[in-house]
């Protein structure tokens, strides 16, 4: 089995920073993604040039923080205070393609501005497989030659058909260890629990963090960051998955990615 430890938010705070960081340098995490709106972006990127073994990719964002974007370039997106509008997955979403890809694509240049080339796209809530959207995600993976984070449970059958006939490279994405999985035991399970999934690049999204004032006081899940993080630096839970023989890798190990 091939893995990607991915952590997310990468960029939101200096302790979600300092955790993903950690779990690389003293764990087994192997990937992030930034966003790009992120108050702390540029301290995450100050520490990922210590990480040359880090995959860094884009964590696209469409209902937290603020755009990147002139607001008036993308009304259908933001409020009258010109924050992102914190749109439902479940629901129609009454944006404008045209804006997702002029914002997106401001989003993935800023992670380039720090001379990081991306290897890899994901969304905040997966919001870069909604339906309405999925078209515009497609299109910035070929502009830009990147794999994404594809979560089965998120896409139809027609939308996985067009992601297939776009020929988009793709790892499966798993959103199992979040709240109360997060344990020792998952890893120690983590073949059994995941039979029939041999054969798919299956990346563990996770969010290992110190809690500092951003993380308390912009989310709920909270406490969990920081047990995500003392589980990923483990040298049991190491042990764990070199029993079973999991392959760890980043996006780079498995992916050819051509900036």
């Amino acid at each position: 089995m091939r893995i990607i430890i991915n952590g997310d938010d990468f960029g939101f705070s200096e302790g979600q920073n300092l955790g993903i960081i950690k779990a690389h340098k003293e764990g087994i995490l192997t990937s992030t993604t930034a966003m790009a709106g992120g108050p702390a972006l540029s301290h995450g990127m100050a520490l990922a040039k210590e990480c040359p073994n880090l995959s860094i990719g884009v964590h696209l964002t469409l209902d937290a923080l603020c755009p990147l974007s002139p607001v008036e370039r993308i009304p259908s997106l933001v409020d009258e205070h010109g924050r992102f509008i914190r749109f439902p997955m479940d629901r129609p979403l009454p944006v404008k393609p045209e804006e997702v890809y002029l914002e997106w694509t401001a989003q993935i240049e800023k992670i380039r501005s720090y001379g990081i080339e991306p290897t890899h796209l994901d969304g905040h809530h997966h919001m870069h497989l909604h339906p309405d959207v999925l078209k515009v995600t497609t299109v910035l993976a070929k502009e830009y030659t990147l794999p994404i984070r594809l979560v089965p449970s998120y896409v139809s059958g027609e939308d996985l058909n067009f992601i297939r006939k776009e020929r988009i490279q793709t790892f499966y994405g798993l959103t199992d260890f979040y709240k109360e999985t997060v344990s020792e035991d998952y890893f120690r399970r983590f073949r059994e629990d995941h039979e029939g999934l041999e054969s798919e690049i299956l990346e563990i999204m996770c969010h290992p963090a110190y809690l500092d004032d951003v993380i308390l006081e912009n989310s709920s899940y909270q406490i969990h960051r920081v047990k995500e993080l003392s589980i990923l630096v483990n040298p049991e839970v190491r042990k764990a998955v070199e029993a079973q023989h999991l392959t760890l890798g980043s996006v780079k190990d498995f992916f050819s990615v051509t900036p």
